[in-house]
Formats: C-alpha cells, structure tokens, sequence
C-alpha cells in the first residue's frame, strides 16, 4: 500500500542529519498514525483457524497470538525497489500463516502424497480438493488500489485516506519547519 510522494527520501535524509529533534517527532507523528491501522489489523484475525486442520498443521500451523503479533510497522525508510520507489513508512505480516491467510486465493495444482520431487507450489494432501476446500472456508480478500488481503488491506481499505491525510501532514509539516529553519540558522550537522 503505497502513496506516491516525491522527495521524502532526500528530506528525511537531511531532517534526520541537520534537525534530528525534526526528524524524532516525523517519527513519532507516523508512528501515531500507523499504530492504530496495525491495531485494526490485528483485530481481523480470527480467534481460531477457517479450517480444523490448519491448526495442528505441520508447516504453518495456524496461531492467531503469533499473527497477531507479526503484524507490525515500520518508520524507516526501506530499501529502493527496482521500480525506483522507497517506503518510508510501511505496515508488515512477519508471520507465514498470517501471510497465508492474508493472500491465499488459488489452490495449488493436486499431485497427491505419493508424487515424488521437492517442487513447490504443488498440494500434496490426501484429500485432491483439500486447497478449494481451504480457499471456501476463508473469508473474501478485500481490494483496494494497492492490492487485495484479509487483514491489513481491509484495514486500510476503510482507513486509508485517514491514513494517508495524517502522513502527507506529517511529512508537510516536518518539512516547512525545516525549511523555516533553513532560512533563520545556519545548519551543523545532527548528532547520531
């Protein structure tokens, strides 16, 4: 889930290293902002798994507790992708159930127990409708412009332009007094 807003690398970059008291409270305004969404979040897991079985599983057992708490945040600015575009605040799934039940969407081909090999993306159950019958018993994905899922894409498909008004603000805000200051003082560099 991402909004487009140009410069936020650079200016980060130079709020966090000439006006790092700035920087803390950009920080703590998106921090402010994404704690509630997260909280959303994690309020969508279900207390016990769609499926019986998931529960007992063997790969990736189903644990609300442990969905719950991989759903996070983060206010650093990651890494560059390969399209040009850097996340400067971001909410995560840590957990492979989680992420499972955020996106599962299409059965995996059946080749059944006895199939040799260790490819991936195949089932392997008994059961040859065991993936539609997993699919069934979960709740629709919600869409929304950056993409579909159960648990933070619903939450911010009803939050998101809250969301995102709150952070554009932020960053506005942090950046004006920074070059508010830029004008009146001459500018050291921040300790780290």
């Amino acid at each position: 889930m991402q909004v487009k807003v140009e410069g936020v690398k650079q200016t980060r970059k130079a709020i966090r290293l000439f006006a790092p008291d700035l920087s803390k409270a950009l920080d703590k305004e998106l921090r402010r902002v994404l704690k509630p969404l997260t909280a959303k979040a994690r309020g969508f897991v279900p207390s016990s798994a769609p499926l019986s079985g998931w529960a007992k599983g063997e790969w990736f057992p189903y644990s609300a507790s442990s969905i719950k708490s991989g759903i996070g945040f983060s206010t650093k600015p990651g890494p560059t992708s390969k399209y040009g575009f850097t996340s400067n605040a971001r909410i995560f799934n840590k957990s492979v159930a989680g992420a499972i039940y955020e996106q599962a969407h299409t059965p995996q081909p059946w080749v059944g127990p006895s199939a040799g090999g260790a490819s991936k993306g195949v089932s392997r159950s008994r059961n040859p409708n065991a993936g539609q019958q997993f699919i069934e018993a979960m709740p629709p994905r919600i869409e929304t412009k950056r993409g579909k899922g159960r648990l933070i894409f619903k939450a911010w498909s009803q939050d998101q332009s809250k969301v995102s008004g709150a952070a554009i603000k932020a960053i506005d805000t942090a950046t004006r007094e920074f070059n508010k200051r830029a004008e009146t003082t001459t500018f050291t560099r921040g300790a780290k």
